[in-house]
């Protein structure tokens, strides 16, 4: 079917009250794992991609080429998500390679800084007709891809002001969660930032770590994206150890398998499936 982009997405889980997922891929096994997921649970996704992951795809533009074939033979709402574009140029070099997602993340700047990339960005994004995630308050943990450090959370008065001077479409916000790490879920923060940013969708990254009774609460008061990268690849990696041999095929059919049993629990857990 046509390429999903991630304003469409997002507005149609905002109107059926769940979260999109939205799954770093870094080759072409974990994206076709994550999309035999979203066949069978009929849950409209993101393939996303952070510089580790399209770099090991061997750029931008072929991970864009890549995602985009797969995404069109899909029988589900795909889009091809730009995540935590590092600068404005990566954010235009992102649409100019087909990414129908795009998102900024300035959170490691001083915010005025961030404020001043985030406008640019996003002017950028609304010339091409895209919509724009971008990051206050700082999901911090270790991933590859995503900066190392410790998590800022998201203050709710700042929010507000962000998404003012702005006009993003979504906002990844810091609620307790870590990149590549577990972590508990500020509940009543995320309810205090929807009412802050008058119901701007709100992203949570470092999915993959959050409980299955936090993640459904989360999207109960208002998350309406989920990064999940950890998990996903860890399944990768346990399925290519359940098989031995010199041909490498069955292998890394047996990962293919392996990450779509995790993506489509995570699909459950979201509110996703049955939604395409």
């Amino acid at each position: 079917m046509p390429l999903a982009t991630g304003r469409e997405l997002l507005a149609a889980a905002e109107a059926g009250g769940y979260a999109v997922p939205g799954f770093n891929v870094s080759n072409i096994e974990l994206a076709l794992g994550v999309l035999d997921a979203a066949e069978e649970r009929r849950s409209p996704i993101m393939l996303q991609f952070n510089r580790s992951n399209y770099e090991h795809f061997g750029g931008l533009a072929i991970a864009a080429a890549t995602a985009r074939a797969l995404a069109e033979q899909a029988h589900v709402p795909v889009a091809v998500h730009l995540d935590h574009g590092d600068s404005v140029a990566t954010v235009r070099a992102a649409v100019q390679a087909g990414f129908t997602s795009l998102m900024f993340d300035g959170s490691t700047t001083p915010l005025e800084r961030n404020l001043r990339d985030t406008r640019e960005a996003y002017a950028i994004a609304l010339e091409a007709g895209l919509a724009l995630e971008a990051e206050l308050g700082h999901v911090g943990g270790r991933e590859p891809g995503v900066a190392t450090s410790e998590s800022v959370l998201t203050e709710p008065a700042t929010a507000r002001r962000f998404v003012e001077e702005t006009l993003v479409d979504s906002l990844a916000v810091s609620v307790g969660t870590a990149h590549g790490l577990a972590g508990s879920v500020r509940l009543d923060l995320i309810t205090e930032l929807r009412l802050a940013t008058r119901q701007l969708p709100l992203v949570l990254h470092g999915g993959s770590g959050v409980t299955p009774a936090d993640l459904t609460a989360a999207v109960r008061v208002g998350i309406r994206k989920v990064n999940i990268s950890t998990e996903i690849h860890a399944a990768f990696v346990r399925g290519l150890g359940e098989v031995r041999g010199n041909d490498p095929r069955p292998a890394l059919r047996a990962a293919r398998a392996a990450v779509a049993e995790a993506a489509a629990q995570r699909m459950d857990l979201l509110g996703s499936s049955r939604r395409a």
